[in-house]
């Protein structure tokens, strides 16, 4: 059934807040990796849209309810990674933390 499996997640801007193009990208990279992992057999694809969803087609009944799950989990736990981010982005936000608390002393 894996093989008769196929998944094209469109990915919107908005859920990535405001992320550079080379952010965009390596999420999409990254996602399109875990999808594959997961289901090495089936045929995935990553779009732009403005609205996020997946469309998922072959499974039914609970089958299709289990991937719609597994989808939404493995889009969650890609965007909690923070692995997509730009890594000068992330000091600029510590510094500025870092200059906060030097204020306090």
């Amino acid at each position: 059934m894996a093989s008769e499996l196929s998944i094209t997640y469109y990915v919107s801007h908005d859920m990535l807040g405001v992320p550079s193009d080379d952010e965009l990208e390596r999420f999409k990279d990254l996602l399109l990796e875990a999808l594959q992992d997961e289901w090495p057999e089936a045929q995935i694809s990553i779009e732009d849209d403005e609205d996020e969803r997946a469309e998922i087609d072959g499974p039914s009944g609970q089958f299709l309810q289990d991937v719609e799950d597994r989808v939404d989990d493995i889009v969650d736990e890609t965007l909690e990674s923070g692995d997509w981010r730009d890594e000068e982005d992330l000091f600029d936000d510590e510094e500025d933390v870092k200059l906060d608390d030097d204020e306090d002393i």
